[in-house]
């Protein structure tokens, strides 16, 4: 893709900028792929109720963060999943794993798998579109407690979040490697996590830490901790601002 070119936007992203943005010819707008590819243009036409042509004014590639942050999220009740998707989403979480905890109250039937990964697709979605993310985060298949034990001896660094704990997440030390770092952050479900899964995540070289002196919801907890420690290893950058479909 060139600047001078033009884009056609149809189909469901082509009447979203019709009907419910109203986008009209000379306005501008920003293009994503969700993997990291963002075009600035100009709207050029408007035809029917889904199609937009905006013509390219500049391109450009947004750069990998320094420290790449997975989330394994306990699957918590209700339609609590879709929120703790939408708000890690927010703050710029590059991967997100659901995760059949021990003491999770809901759960995932077989039958019925896609479309509870659905919801949490449909929301993530959503999110990074609102939040103007050129990349955006991936979801994981359903994990059983043996497969995050995996992800976290495939990590620099891993961070159980435990309210019980001293030391707070500010406090662990991320390893880099080659000048970027890799962290796994576990969020229980609302029930806690349990002391087996405990043990064989302290046994695969985890390490817990706590927020703060509150006790946050399953929902908010993962998000809060990306925030806090992106805060002080990723963000800094220009804010991204204009219309984004």
């Amino acid at each position: 893709m060139q600047v001078g070119n033009e884009v056609a936007l149809t189909g469901p992203e082509g009447r979203h900028a019709v009907s419910s943005m109203r986008l009209g010819v000379g306005e501008a707008i920003d293009l994503v792929d969700g993997c990291g590819l963002r075009l600035n243009g100009v709207v050029e036409s408007v035809s029917g109720k889904d199609t937009v042509r905006v013509r390219v004014a500049t391109v450009r590639i947004e750069p990998v963060a320094t420290l790449a942050i997975t989330v394994v999220q306990a699957l918590p009740k209700g339609d609590h999943g879709e929120l703790a998707v939408d708000l890690l989403t927010q703050v710029g979480v590059d991967v997100i794993v659901p995760w059949a905890a021990a003491r999770s109250v809901t759960r995932w039937a077989p039958d019925r798998l896609e479309k509870s990964s659905g919801k949490w697709q449909g929301a993530l979605i959503a999110a990074a579109k609102q939040s103007r993310r050129a990349r955006w985060p991936v979801l994981g298949e359903l994990a059983t407690t043996s497969a995050v034990v995996e992800l976290i001896y495939g990590s620099a660094t891993c961070i159980v979040l435990d309210e019980a704990a001293v030391t707070s997440v500010l406090e662990v030390p991320i390893d880099d490697i080659g000048g970027t770092g890799n962290l796994v952050l576990i969020v229980g479900p609302e029930g806690g996590i349990s002391d087996e899964e405990r043990e064989l995540f302290r046994a695969a070289g985890a390490v817990e830490a706590r927020l703060g002196p509150g006790v946050l919801r399953s929902s908010a907890a993962g998000a809060v901790a990306v925030a806090v420690i992106s805060a002080a290893r990723n963000w800094g950058g220009p804010a991204m601002g204009g219309s984004s479909t």
